[in-house]
């Protein structure tokens, strides 16, 4: 009878198991590879705006003389520059285009003794000074994602002061008024344009 209650339990127990599904009844899982990552396209595109500094040099030479203009001599006028500038670009598959204004202050002062004529028999110095420079440019470019490679061209501005400038002191001619070292006798300034 023992026997017979094992052998019936072992019965019931696999009769129970028998509505189970076993793991290789189940469908196999499908195993998708992720999408590729996209890298994504940089665009230049868009507004910018930013500030900038540096130094720079001005070649600058004085001509002067009644009736035939003579050369007075020549000097470099040399100092910082600081400004901002602000534009926009658009770009067309791989080749971007843009505009841009750039103001900036500047400081290139320069002089040189002059190679002839005198003031009140005394030598003098010719003086420059730029005190503002101004650029307006057209770009065009190509991109490689994050790098463009672009040139640009377009118009300068500049303002420029010249002086007249004593290396000594001038004594005063036919009761006028003298000057002294470093005085200035004579100045003018301009705005030019360039490309």
């Amino acid at each position: 009878m023992r026997r017979l209650a094992v052998v019936g339990l072992a019965l019931a127990s696999m009769a129970g198991f028998s509505g189970t599904a076993s793991a290789a009844d189940l469908p196999a899982k499908v195993y998708t590879k992720a999408p590729p990552v996209i890298a994504p396209i940089y665009n230049w595109g868009g507004f910018y705006a930013g500030v900038n500094g540096g130094g720079a040099s001005s070649h600058n030479c004085w001509t002067g003389g009644i009736p035939v203009a003579v050369d007075l001599g020549c000097h470099d006028a040399t100092g910082g520059v600081a400004g901002v500038q602000i534009g926009y670009r658009w770009q067309t598959t791989n080749w971007v285009f843009g505009i841009e204004a750039q103001g900036d202050w500047a400081n290139l002062k320069g002089s040189n003794t002059r190679a002839i004529g005198t003031f009140g028999g005394v030598p003098f110095a010719d003086q420059t000074k730029i005190d503002s420079i101004a650029l307006f440019t057209g770009q065009v470019g190509y991109a490689w994602n994050s790098v463009l490679a672009y040139v640009k061209g377009g118009a300068a501005l500049t303002h420029d002061k010249y002086a007249g400038i004593s290396n000594v002191t001038v004594p005063a001619l036919g009761g006028g008024f003298g000057v002294g070292p470093g005085g200035t006798f004579a100045q003018a300034s301009e705005t030019r344009w360039g490309v």
